[in-house]
């Protein structure tokens, strides 16, 4: 299925079986969507399209480190998966971070995984999941190819990160944060079509 915003649900994908056989995923917070994520998911989409897969995003709502009270997001989930979109993936999931879903076992997460239907996986190097954090990369790597995503850094040599975005606002560093962020001007347009009809981004899956 091709990327669309207005057609393609923010959702896991039904057990009918409409899921690709073969798909890359990236799987995080993404909160803001920042150059770094963007580089990822960049990576994860060229070898999805060498393969001829289908390129997947798995993100979460809320945020778990919002979910646990450490703090709020850059950007509302609207704006997220339309920033995701942007880039030109072909289907954005939103796993509910409820807290039953983060008491889950690890095997749980895999298994989703193996449903929508997984081959390939880009993460960070942190990447931990399931109940108390069990799920490392090398369990992940039993059931998947696993690529980890390097750093990024501007042009000072400084991580781009969530946290240093988070920062830059706290300090008043709009611009910067700005930068950072990046400009994709196809969420932009999609967030814009949305206001014109009254609607959320969320909602233009129902635009026919």
């Amino acid at each position: 299925m091709p990327a669309s915003l207005s057609r393609t649900p923010v959702s896991a994908c039904p057990t009918s079986g409409a899921c690709p056989s073969d798909a890359c995923i990236a799987i995080g917070a993404f909160d803001g969507v920042h150059l770094g994520h963007q580089a990822v998911i960049g990576s994860m989409l060229r070898r999805a399209r060498s393969q001829g897969m289908a390129a997947l995003v798995q993100t979460f709502d809320p945020l778990p480190r919002v979910a646990f009270g450490r703090g709020r997001p850059i950007c509302s989930l609207a704006e997220r998966v339309a920033r995701l979109y942007a880039l030109g993936v072909d289907r954005v999931h939103v796993a509910g971070f409820t807290p039953t879903y983060a008491a889950r076992p690890a095997e749980a997460f895999l298994d989703d995984l193996s449903e929508l239907g997984v081959r390939e996986v880009y993460v960070g190097e942190d990447f931990r999941f399931g109940h108390g954090r069990a799920g490392d990369l090398a369990l992940l790597a039993t059931r998947f190819r696993v690529t980890t995503a390097e750093s990024v850094t501007c042009p000072r040599g400084e991580r781009i990160s969530s946290t240093r975005i988070r920062g830059l606002r706290a300090s008043g560093q709009t611009g910067a944060a700005r930068a950072l962020l990046g400009l994709l001007p196809g969420a932009f347009a999609v967030v814009q079509e949305a206001a014109a009809q009254n609607l959320s981004p969320l909602d233009l899956e129902m635009l026919s």
